[in-house]
């Protein structure tokens, strides 16, 4: 008999086995795998396991949205789509029962696929915020308002170029329309001042035209041209006008 008390290997302070390094471990695991993960023996039956990726999709989800930019609504959907889709997923996770080894399982995978759209969420808005598209209609304006045939009218969109490239639809009515009918065949010419190669020709009423506005400063102004019948009056107001890549 030497007096020396056996040592019990589970007690380990250092390395991989160390009691620290093991619940940094088993908390980091729990964002996808939640009750799974055993601690002490008692996590299979610990709800707690399970709070951490629903916290984690719910602090993406917020900063997506609290840094959404102003945009065109459809551009967000699939953003939307997946930050829902991640809470919904991390919800249902958080109150479903536990269930035997199989459904476990299956939770992993849910937590799994919650993180990622997640993650994809808050990318996908901050993407949007340096390359998604901007509204400026409200920004823009044209004068005159109502014209003739070679008409000349200014355009000028109170913004900068944010992005690359504009496009521009206009609405053309007849201005008498209880004496007139010469909205069909009324079209217009546009350029960027200064840039012959944006010149655009025969635009009809609602139709979409672009300006590349590449190295473009201060504010976005172009130059139309109104080609109708003689004799027609002409009403032009300004329909959408977005910034984009």
């Amino acid at each position: 008999m030497t007096g020396e008390h056996p040592v019990d290997s589970r007690a380990s302070t250092s390395g991989d086995q160390s009691p620290a390094i093991g619940f940094v471990s088993k908390l980091f695991l729990s964002v996808f795998v939640g009750d799974v993960v055993e601690f002490a023996d008692k996590a299979k039956r610990w709800g707690g396991w399970n709070w951490p990726p629903f916290l984690l999709v719910l602090s993406l989800g917020s900063i997506a949205l609290l840094s959404a930019p102003d945009g065109p609504f459809h551009q967000f959907v699939w953003v939307y789509t997946a930050i829902g889709t991640a809470l919904a997923l991390a919800l249902a996770r958080l109150i479903a029962p536990s269930g035997g080894r199989r459904a476990r399982r299956w939770r992993v995978l849910v937590s799994a696929t919650a993180v990622i759209c997640a993650v994809a969420g808050t990318i996908g808005m901050d993407h949007l915020a340096e390359h998604g598209e901007i509204d400026v209609t409200g920004r823009t304006r044209i004068t005159p308002d109502t014209a003739t045939n070679g008409s000349r009218l200014r355009l000028v969109v109170d913004s900068t170029a944010e992005r690359s490239r504009l496009r521009l639809t206009l609405t053309i009515t007849d201005a008498a329309r209880r004496s007139q009918f010469c909205g069909p065949e009324t079209t217009y010419t546009a350029e960027l001042p200064g840039n012959a190669n944006t010149r655009v020709e025969g635009v009809r009423s609602g139709q979409a035209v672009e300006f590349p506005l590449g190295g473009l400063e201060g504010e976005i102004e172009a130059r139309i041209t109104l080609l109708t019948d003689e004799g027609c009056r002409m009403s032009l107001s300004v329909a959408d006008v977005v910034l984009h890549d």
